[in-house]
């Protein structure tokens, strides 16, 4: 009656948490465990689970109930409402059963593929496309059961003729053996489906899984920030100073000797979860704790977060031999802004002959001393010439079907050729074809759907999706795909309203100013922004007075509120320090109401330059409209 849930209900809970206490209460030694086992194992307990209640490690409770045959059984999914036998690839496990659905001894060649599972900020159908791929190139190379498992059914990787088997079934270490221990495949490969495979990976190869392409142990020095900076000062390779986490007192230390801002970076996640750039010591403390609660079993690094640098990022593959470069790719964001959120750019467009051989040349090191055998995804930072290492993924990255599609080859065909230990040179592949047009990737966000969300971006990846287009010249490419993602291009001779904070930002925004003045845009700005627009020499622009201001007319809020501004460039200071508190409120609600009247907001001032120079050539630049084929004919080249 409390709770308004059925009785039937409640006594299943009950018996689920009368379970619970009885393993809590139960020894290994004890003459019923195993019956306590097995009855936990049908009510859904993990190995994981009943190890913390008998306070052992999760693969003693393994080896215990598979040596007292507590395995689960294989069922097929009934899609026929058990009207007659269902016959189908859709598979399960389950402890309610006592014999197997299917037959594991065909003598059919096998491949296990381990997809991404649940879409979220950070993955998505990009992964999705890469897992899908590499199933197509395991039946095109010979493989008979290409075998996936996933459990999200809003996939491509789980439709019913993408694969031979398709399990439905959590991603996770147990549930992982358990299906390689049914199926006995040629190998498993966890190198396309985003970091949920990518963190397996070491504990499947410790558990005698047989990992197809790059080892385990390279996928962890890799992962592992402390590792994979200790690589790099081997190879001599520049990177951004750095100190593992030991004590909050000796971090505190480091971040005074290097300098703020800061990088706080756990190891082994996605989308750049936990990370954050600490400008202040209160900063400091209280971004530690979080990331050690997301990165519990990984260290936690602390790097001098660089500012002002231009991030690159290197996606291609390796068959252990030959590397391929399938593109290096130029944020338009300077450092700071998650890859995931990044716009970006193919090929690059202000990256000097000398940085982007030393990137080629970095690159190549770092495969050829991980010794790659499949994808891989390396970021770069360029600052004043100089060029250093940030990060290294031993995975397909979420930029890889942009990189495919912009280039005109399937990088994902090739890695799984490499996985199967076949040589790129077999093909006929020992180079890539050069690029002919440009392909530039926006974005997606849900801000309107998230109340309260705050567009600007930062270290932790906020977007929900992303469009790829591809132009004659970057303003063509740029054009459509911020069109794709629903971003209203400003009409000519409309307004913008601009706010800028802190004194050097202001003269920064003062070329996008007079560009945008000249274009015949009528420019609105805050008191401050528009007289440093004004000393610059930029005329006719109108003061709108600040959120804080009620009651004094023309102010932002019923501007933005009437439709009168068609673009707001609201480029915020990065100092989140108390004593801007007012300003930093102001700024959200502006940036706030732009997203809830539909009005296209930039927050980064290299976007908005880019957005500018883009403007610039509107008139004189005409659309082309080609479809990709069309595209990919001009390159004559293909291999498949």
């Amino acid at each position: 009656q409390i709770s308004g849930v059925d009785p039937f209900f409640l006594h299943k809970i009950e018996n689920v948490v009368n379970t619970e206490k009885k393993l809590r209460s139960t020894n290994l030694d004890d003459e019923d465990v195993l019956e306590t086992i097995k009855e936990a194992k049908r009510l859904g307990f993990s190995d994981k689970q009943i190890a913390i209640c008998f306070k052992t490690d999760e693969m003693t409770i393994r080896k215990l109930r598979k040596e007292a045959n507590i395995v689960p059984v294989v069922k097929q999914i009934d899609t026929l409402a058990a009207e007659w036998p269902a016959k189908t690839n859709y598979l399960y496990l389950t402890y309610g059963g006592d014999e197997d659905d299917i037959d594991f001894h065909s003598g059919k060649s096998k491949v296990m593929v381990l997809g991404a599972g649940v879409f979220r900020i950070g993955s998505s159908v990009e992964f999705d496309w890469c897992g899908v791929n590499t199933v197509w190139a395991l039946k095109k190379n010979g493989i008979q059961e290409a075998i996936m498992v996933n459990y999200n059914p809003e996939t491509v990787s789980t439709d019913y003729d993408m694969s031979d088997k398709l399990y439905f079934e959590e991603l996770t270490l147990e549930r992982i053996l358990d299906i390689y221990d049914k199926e006995n495949p040629l190998g498993v490969v966890t190198s396309v489906g985003g970091q949920i495979p990518n963190n397996l990976a070491l504990k499947l190869a410790n558990s005698g899984v047989k990992l197809l392409g790059t080892s385990g142990q390279s996928i962890d020095r890799a992962e592992d920030r402390s590792k994979f900076s200790a690589l790099l000062d081997q190879l001599g390779i520049p990177q951004p100073e750095w100190s593992g986490l030991t004590t909050t007192r000796d971090l505190k230390e480091f971040a005074e000797k290097i300098g703020y801002p800061v990088l706080i970076r756990p190891s082994y996640v996605l989308s750049g979860s936990a990370m954050r750039v600490a400008y202040a010591e209160d900063e400091l403390e209280n971004y530690l704790k979080l990331a050690t609660k997301v990165s519990r079993e990984h260290p936690v690094v602390i790097s001098k977060f660089m500012e002002k640098a231009k991030e690159v990022e290197v996606d291609g593959v390796s068959d252990g031999e030959d590397i391929l470069i399938g593109a290096i790719i130029e944020h338009i964001e300077n450092a700071g802004v998650h890859s995931g959120d990044a716009t970006m750019g193919i090929p690059t467009q202000t990256l000097s002959d000398s940085v982007l051989k030393t990137v080629e040349d970095y690159t190549y090191r770092i495969v050829k001393a991980l010794e790659i055998k499949g994808p891989y995804n390396i970021q770069y930072l360029v600052k004043n010439g100089l060029t250093y290492v940030i990060e290294c993924n031993l995975r397909s990255s979420r930029s890889m079907p942009y990189v495919s599609k912009t280039r005109g080859v399937n990088l994902m065909e090739l890695a799984t050729l490499a996985m199967l230990d076949k040589k790129f040179r077999d093909v006929g592949v020992t180079e890539l074809p050069a690029i002919r047009h440009v392909g530039v990737k926006v974005p997606q966000f849900s801000f309107m759907r998230l109340s309260g969300a705050d567009p600007v971006l930062g270290v932790e990846m906020l977007s929900t999706g992303e469009v790829a287009c591809l132009g004659e010249n970057f303003a063509d490419a740029l054009s459509k795909a911020l069109q794709s993602a629903y971003f209203k291009i400003p009409p000519t001779g409309g307004s913008v309203l601009m706010t800028v904070g802190g004194g050097e930002l202001k003269k920064k925004i003062v070329p996008l100013g007079k560009a945008l003045r000249e274009m015949g845009f009528k420019i609105y700005a805050t008191e401050h922004t528009a007289e440093t627009l004004r000393n610059a020499g930029v005329n006719d622009i109108s003061v709108l007075h600040k959120v804080r201001e009620v009651g004094m007319n023309p102010n932002i809020v019923d501007y933005l509120q009437e439709g009168k501004i068609d673009l707001v460039i609201n480029i915020p200071m990065p100092n989140n320090a108390e004593k801007y508190s007012e300003v930093l409120k102001d700024e959200y609600t502006i940036r706030r109401l732009a997203i809830e009247f539909n009005i296209p907001v930039v927050t980064n001032l290299e976007l908005a330059s880019a957005l500018t120079k883009m403007l610039e050539q509107r008139d004189s630049n005409k659309h082309t409209v080609r479809s990709l084929n069309e595209y990919m004919d001009s390159l004559a080249w293909k291999f498949w």
